[in-house]
């Protein structure tokens, strides 16, 4: 089995690091500690800055330590930050937690898929990866789905508290799984030819600049996952402001997770049907619609442009991470993605700092129209720049493809 054992056991982190009861009933927990929106807000500026610090250092040391030993360091701030917050009665104690997961997923942004796709590359089968991506996701989302569904409840029958522990016993599974993993080999450089970390870096920042798709649809990418997660921050504050009862949160979380595994798993059916930028194209479109009808519904009718959401959602990362990792070598392959993950940290930021604020002054779901607007103004935008930026890139390609042909003759 060689190296491919490894997607296996990814299989079993995700299906632990998602099962995770806590989430089902997480801002609730935070404002029974006396956290409101403007603070979660500033928590999770806290922790975008906290991963934007530490994201482009983190892939280096991937690239040049391993893969593995981050993953490891990764699981164990995982735990870290669970009995924190088990233990919060304040901002700071939350801000800790905040903190320790920033680090967390710094070190684990950009490992985990290089690790994915140089355990493929062993074998040859890196073609495959849009596909075992997707699984990933799916079994994310069955995960979510087993803990939204029980977490509801165990928090109705026994406490908000209970549903922490039991998410702290999962996430120390998944900690022993990473120390099983094996590391792969990086074989497009030896020992002797991989580059410092710093000329790493600057030929990930090459990768960039000469290749503008992988830039556009990176940015893409960054726009549709910041909105997202504030849809996956505060859907239950939406759910409290109409009167759902909690009891029924897990039911409603599995109808905003379910959506996203049709479109992980059939990611790569669709790139070979149509290009990036149709399915792109419709994904913000959709995001678009989507935001602007949560802020318009105020009701329990919000689910439907909600789902529609998670539904388009679920296509980006494979799609867009793929995109990237089949363009990068892998000396470099996790520096470059941190880039791209620290791009998402960056738009992350001032897009809360809006949402935060129209939140507090005119409720909730005013909050959302700001993020649809956002989508809308990116669809417009990506026409104007796809054809400038993919005008180049296939001159440049063109270019390469004469250069080499000169060459061999």
């Amino acid at each position: 089995m060689g190296y491919l054992g490894n997607i296996k056991k990814q299989y079993a982190i995700n299906l632990f690091q998602s099962l995770i009861p806590a989430y089902v009933i997480e801002r609730l927990f935070w404002q029974a500690r006396g956290i409101g929106v403007q603070g979660v807000v500033w928590c999770e500026i806290i922790y975008s800055m906290t991963v934007t610090l530490l994201e482009i250092p983190s892939g280096i040391l991937s690239d040049k330590l391993g893969r593995k030993r981050l993953l490891v360091i990764a699981g164990i701030l995982d735990i870290l930050e669970f009995v924190v917050i088990f233990n919060a009665h304040s901002f700071w104690m939350f801000g800790l937690a905040v903190f320790f997961a920033g680090v967390g997923q710094a070190l684990y942004s950009g490992s985990q898929h290089a690790l994915l796709y140089d355990s493929l590359l062993t074998e040859q089968r890196q073609g495959d990866y849009e596909k075992l991506l997707g699984r990933l996701s799916a079994i994310d989302m069955t995960g979510h789905v087993a803990a939204a569904l029980s977490g509801g409840v165990l928090a109705r029958i026994f406490s908000f508290e209970f549903n922490y522990i039991v998410s702290i016993f999962s996430k120390i599974a998944a900690f022993a799984v990473f120390l099983t993993l094996k590391e792969p080999p990086r074989l497009t450089k030896t020992e002797s030819e991989t580059p410092s970390g710093l000329r790493a870096a600057k030929q990930a920042l090459a990768l960039f600049k000469s290749q503008p798709l992988v830039v556009l649809y990176c940015a893409s990418g960054m726009v549709l996952g910041a909105s997202l997660g504030y849809l996956d921050e505060f859907w239950q504050l939406l759910m409290e402001d109409i009167g759902v009862p909690v009891i029924f949160f897990g039911v409603i979380s599995t109808l905003t997770l379910l959506p996203r595994i049709p479109g992980g798993l059939f990611a790569h059916k669709l790139k070979g049907r149509f290009s990036y930028r149709a399915i792109l194209n419709i994904v913000l479109l959709v995001n678009a619609v989507g935001y602007i009808g949560v802020t318009l519904t105020r009701s329990v009718f919000c689910l439907v442009p909600m789902i529609a959401v998670f539904l388009a959602a679920g296509v980006v990362e494979p799609l867009v991470s793929g995109y990237l990792h089949h363009r990068a070598e892998s000396h470099m392959r996790a520096t470059a993605e941190s880039f791209a993950s620290l791009g998402l940290r960056l738009v992350s930021m001032p897009i809360g700092l809006i949402f935060g604020a129209v939140s507090t002054r005119l409720g909730v779901f005013a909050g959302f129209l700001p993020l649809g607007l956002l989508c809308l103004a990116w669809f417009a935008a990506f026409q104007v720049l796809h054809g400038g930026r993919g005008g180049r890139q296939a001159a440049c390609n063109h270019k390469t493809k004469l250069f080499r042909r000169f060459t061999r003759n």
